[in-house]
């Protein structure tokens, strides 16, 4: 979401939220459980 915002800053309290509503709306499931998947090696590296 960053990398995103940071090439597409929002200049208004709405156009953040569009935009992270945008943003969030492409999440697939896939994506959702690859980063459930990798929590074990996520979490001895904090």
């Amino acid at each position: 979401m960053k990398k995103v915002l940071r090439q597409h800053p929002a200049h208004t309290i709405t156009e953040l939220r569009q935009k992270l509503q945008e943003i969030w709306d492409c999440f697939t499931p896939n994506f959702c459980q690859n980063l459930v998947d990798t929590m074990p090696q996520r979490i001895p590296a904090v």
